[in-house]
């Protein structure tokens, strides 16, 4: 009963389903036909008993039927749907917990992302890649999968090798963005181009990739601490929320592709991505961090003024015949300051040279003027290398410097127990109160704190040995 045409339209409907098991695409066809025909016979024409098969069937049920031909009827596709749902599920917790802990600098938050990013990499990621694969058929070109999969894996290790802080993170950033915007996005959009039923859907796909470019583009400036990140953050956010999105949801709601249920998760899912993304490129604290650029500045030519005092001091000592009797006592106590300042510089240097990933040279550079330092806001990497797990380490180090030095002044000074007491006050190392409990000196300095104010922090120690330096010498001089 049915005619060519519209035998032809049934075809195109079920192939558009994405129904690419051979024989079951032909017994779906037969099987709309055969229901189609029994309504004709009922008094209905073609078009109204197709329309009322499609709103009882459609596209997912469709789906679904092949989706379960293949569950049932494929070992490998079985496994690998378990694989998915089992993985993806425990990973998303574990990514979760491990993103509160990190939050919170609760203990375990390491162990928790990498074995979530592991799953997530190496089970789950691969077991979606073969299920569409296996679903999409020779309709999913392989360099479209291949793409997204080592591109995603390799984004995704790079995710995690920077929060970690371990070596050749930004060169697995690199390249996972390399294979997802030169690669996976310009073949996705071949697809897309391919498929499309009118130039305006052609044009709908075009503006969407390119959004995406530009917005992968902003992320891998901003993790890159390259220049340029927040103006392209901007311009890609805009062109994904403002026009690809509203564009491409009314289009699918024109051929009735999309419901209110999946319209609602589309704009929630897209928000989430675009504003988490754009929190990176956020200059909300650019001022906060601007501060202890000054006074890291500020300490720095500070410093600078002491360290020409000490000289002055040193040249009148030469000089000065009623000096050269404590001359023995000045030279201990520039001695020993200089122990003190040359443990903080050394601090300062390496911390800048691991966090930054630069020579000698460019670290000192940074240092002299600070507004150089591009991962000012990193902090993950102070708590790394200040502290180690049993509370100790650099910071630890540090305050046995600064306790030893104090006491080596004090007995030059202690003569004078105004000036002792003030000094005490200068250099005290001692534990603080924080609420109801108490914190160590390291901690309340040191701990959690950014690159930029541990410098400043740093600079100020410097600073105020200079101060205890210099006091010490005018009273020996005295």
């Amino acid at each position: 009963m049915l005619d060519t045409s519209q035998i032809q339209l049934i075809e195109s409907d079920v192939e558009s389903a994405r129904i690419t098991l051979y024989n079951l695409s032909d017994e779906l066809v037969d099987h709309i036909c055969c229901a189609i025909e029994d309504q004709m016979r009922n008094g209905k024409s073609f078009d109204e008993a197709y329309s009322l098969l499609k709103e009882q069937t459609g596209i997912k049920v469709l789906q679904s039927i092949q989706e379960n031909t293949l569950y049932l009827t494929d070992k490998k596709y079985r496994l690998m749907k378990t694989t998915m749902k089992i993985t993806g599920n425990v990973s998303l917790a574990l990514l979760a917990l491990g993103t509160l802990f990190k939050i919170f600098h609760w203990p375990g938050a390491g162990p928790l992302l990498v074995v979530g990013f592991v799953l997530v990499c190496f089970f789950f990621f691969p077991a979606v890649i073969y299920i569409n694969r296996r679903e999409e058929g020779s309709k999913s070109p392989m360099l479209l999968n291949l793409s997204i999969l080592i591109g995603g894996i390799l984004l995704m290790m790079g995710i995690l090798f920077k929060v970690m802080h371990w070596p050749i993170a930004n060169l697995l950033l690199q390249g996972g963005w390399f294979f997802v915007l030169f690669l996976f996005l310009p073949t996705l959009l071949y697809a897309k181009l391919k498929d499309a039923k009118s130039g305006f859907e052609k044009r709908v796909y075009v503006l969407g990739v390119v959004a995406l470019i530009i917005f992968e583009l902003a992320t891998m400036f901003k993790m890159m601490h390259w220049p340029g990140a927040g103006p392209l953050m901007i311009l890609g956010s805009l062109l994904l929320v403002a026009v690809f999105l509203p564009l491409y949801t009314n289009m699918r709601f024109k051929n009735a592709e999309l419901k209110a249920g999946q319209f609602i998760y589309l704009i929630t899912i897209s928000m989430y991505a675009v504003v988490l993304t754009a929190l990176l490129a956020m200059n909300v604290s650019k001022d906060i961090l601007g501060c202890f650029v000054r006074e890291q500045d500020n300490g720095t030519a500070i410093n600078h003024y002491f360290e020409q005092k000490e000289s002055h001091f040193a040249a009148a000592v030469g000089t000065d015949s009623v000096a050269m009797m404590n001359a023995e006592k000045i030279k201990f106590v520039s001695e020993e300051a200089a122990k003190v300042k040359n443990e903080i510089q050394s601090l300062r240097l390496n911390l800048v040279q691991e966090i930054e990933q630069v020579d000698k040279q460019a670290a000192l550079a940074a240092i002299s003027e600070s507004i150089k330092i591009n991962k000012k806001d990193n902090y993950d990497q102070i708590d790394h290398m200040l502290f180690d797990q049993d509370g100790n380490g650099l910071a630890n180090s540090l305050k046995g410097k600064l306790d030893v030095y104090l006491e080596q002044i004090l007995k030059v000074t202690s003569s004078n127990k105004e000036l002792s007491e003030n000094i005490s006050k200068i250099l005290d190392t001692s534990s603080k109160k924080n609420y109801d409990s108490m914190v160590s000196w390291e901690e309340a300095n040191f701990k959690h704190n950014p690159l930029i104010s541990t410098m400043a922090l740093l600079t100020a120690l410097e600073r105020n040995v200079s101060m205890v330096e210099s006091s010490a010498i005018q009273y020996i001089n005295q």
